[in-house]
């Protein structure tokens, strides 16, 4: 509705409230006093929790979730278990970090998000689990604004709690630009072919 805002939450559901597809606060008790006093909808104040059909599946829990992400620099790695990957290893190219800023919401719009997958190559261990090697974001402070995010790893559509992270130095102002992160190449270990 026109006042509805929703927003994304870092376990993967979506927070919605508020609805008002009328020019004014229109409650039911007052219907009456309004000039032609027929409205369809009354205004509402209830907020609600949208759960994703993902949301009932077993989620991965990566470990060496970061909790800062600069313009370009350093790759960072993150551990995924054999059950992170829903037991298989091959998974992992299915695999994605995504950087998330949920952003402000009100009139039905979505004015701030933005939404960011990063680069990433991956090296597969004999127990099924892998490393997911996750570069910086672009050397380009345009791409996302400095600020909080939210940082998930989605395996095969289905994503992980995500982490906090400080997008940027930290600070309002000219940021920091590294050359863009160099990853590895992907590597299936030779006992899984």
């Amino acid at each position: 509705m026109y006042h509805s805002s929703a927003v994304l939450l870092p376990d993967g559901s979506v927070a919605v409230s508020g609805s008002n597809p009328n020019a004014d606060v229109v409650l039911p008790d007052r219907v009456p006093s309004f000039p032609n006093g027929n409205y369809k909808y009354y205004t509402e104040y209830a907020v609600e929790i949208f759960y994703p059909d993902y949301y009932a599946k077993p989620r991965p829990k990566p470990v060496g979730m970061p909790t800062n992400l600069t313009y370009g620099g350093e790759y960072f790695d993150i551990k995924l278990s054999k059950d992170d990957l829903i037991k298989t290893s091959n998974i992992v190219n299915a695999t994605k970090a995504v950087v998330i800023r949920p952003g402000f919401s009100t009139h039905g719009m979505n004015m701030g998000q933005r939404h960011v997958e990063l680069r990433t190559s991956f090296t597969t261990h004999a127990d099924g689990g892998a490393t997911l090697h996750v570069a910086q974001l672009p050397p380009n402070p345009a791409i996302l604004a400095p600020g909080p995010a939210l940082f998930f790893v989605v395996v095969d559509g289905v994503p992980s709690n995500a982490s906090w992270v400080t997008v940027g130095d930290g600070v309002i102002g000219t940021q920091t630009v590294r050359e863009d992160s160099v990853l590895p190449n992907s590597t299936i270990g030779y006992d899984q072919l």
